[in-house]
């Protein structure tokens, strides 16, 4: 059967069984849409805002960004240092298979992070010993009933088997399983996972605890951040009986959003702080109506700036910007500034004036970020972004409109 292959939001219309409509959708679930059609055993597929694939036997659905591949793959690397991604986004543009790309992508991504030493940490131990290390774990030594040996230590190890790690391990394993993936990135898997040969098994609470980065293991952060989207973000791959199942489909939305924060964050270090998916209170009791801005700029103090990312394209700028303005003149207020952003991941053309709201004043700008050119591009777009947001900021008075 030949592939499904559709674009972001795109539909078809398919012939397939009861039998695979539901194992697509238990695989997929709302992130890929299948109702029935007007004719008998055909089915409407429609793609949301996830791209990747979803197998179930014969049946294989690819899911491709309205993003250039080039850029799919630098969104992907956001927090981290730039990568060519020309063998990945050739790859994907042979195949449209997202799977032995990303798998090559992490590959080179986790072998970057690699090369400048495995991360070690020290971490809090607990063994019987024959002689005393560091100190005695009074409650496990009590339970020897009196036995002098062997003693009950706890101690802090220097060790490369800490949890960032355990993550990325997990999650190279799981890709070298793949089928589709090619034998030189399925060497490479293997390579990392010799240089992880001291780390244990992942521990599944592991996987729900943020990592948090100091200046010795930020060069891991995207690696670590790619190996979370293979162990949380899929059911990758799976065999249900003899047949291959499984799908691994990546949230353009978040994905955008979270590359959005990461370059200002990196473009304003040293002018501004950010603050991404902050969880802040609409209602003054703090208790009835919680909002998360996407963006929330600050110098350690209280907010100057606040802004809202959107990965989307308008067909209709005026109904469909309407929400967002809304939403955007909510955060404006609960935060008490008098300016916010919409970011969207285009640009048509819309001159940086802002909307000014009536009787209070606000000023609700919209600013686009072309996804169609080269990454060096995109980035550029993005410090220019940063350099205007930190003047904005320069002082929270009132800035006239001509400004």
């Amino acid at each position: 059967m030949e592939p499904i292959v559709l674009d972001e939001y795109e539909s078809a219309v398919v012939p397939l069984s009861v039998e695979e409509v539901a194992g697509l959708r238990a695989l997929a679930g709302p992130r890929l849409s299948i109702t029935a059609a007007d004719t008998p055993g055909e089915w409407v597929i429609k793609a949301t805002a996830h791209v990747g694939t979803v197998v179930l036997g014969a049946v294989r659905v690819l899911i491709r960004p309205k993003v250039c591949n080039a850029n799919l793959f630098h969104l992907l690397e956001a927090g981290g240092d730039a990568l060519s991604v020309r063998p990945e986004a050739f790859e994907y543009d042979r195949t449209g298979d997202l799977v032995p790309s990303f798998a090559t992508f992490f590959a080179r991504v986790t072998e970057t992070a690699l090369g400048r030493g495995v991360h070690r940490a020290y971490e809090e131990r607990e063994e019987s010993l024959l002689a005393l290390r560091g100190r005695i774990a009074l409650a496990a030594q009590q339970r020897q009933l009196g036995l002098p040996l062997p003693v009950a230590c706890r101690f802090d190890e220097y060790t490369a088997d800490v949890p960032v790690n355990r993550i990325v391990k997990a999650a190279t394993e799981r890709l070298r399983r793949l089928r589709g993936v090619t034998s030189t990135t399925r060497a490479a898997l293997t390579s990392i996972l010799g240089r992880l040969e001291d780390v244990s098994s992942l521990h599944g609470p592991e996987l729900r605890t943020a990592t948090v980065f100091n200046r010795l293991d930020m060069h891991y952060r995207s690696a670590e951040r790619l190996a979370r989207m293979v162990l949380r973000g899929s059911s990758l791959l799976d065999l249900v009986g003899d047949a291959e199942a499984g799908a691994f489909l990546v949230n353009m939305n978040a994905l955008f959003e979270e590359f959005v924060e990461a370059r200002l964050r990196d473009y304003l270090l040293g002018r501004l702080q950010v603050e991404g998916q902050a969880k802040r209170w609409l209602d003054s009791g703090h208790r009835v109506v919680q909002i998360v801005p996407d963006l929330i700029f600050t110098r350690g103090g209280p907010p100057l700036y606040v802004g809202d990312t959107k990965y989307k394209l308008l067909v209709d700028e005026e109904r469909g910007r309407n929400a967002d303005y809304y939403q955007l003149l909510a955060y404006t207020t609960a935060l008490d500034v008098h300016e916010g952003i919409l970011i969207y991941c285009h640009d048509d053309g819309i001159a940086p004036q802002p909307i000014v709201v009536e009787h209070t004043g606000t000023r609700l700008f919209v600013r686009g970020v072309r996804l169609d050119g080269t990454p060096a591009e995109l980035d550029g777009q993005l410090r220019d972004l940063a350099d205007w947001l930190a003047q904005r900021c320069a002082t929270r008075v009132e800035i006239p409109l001509s400004a």
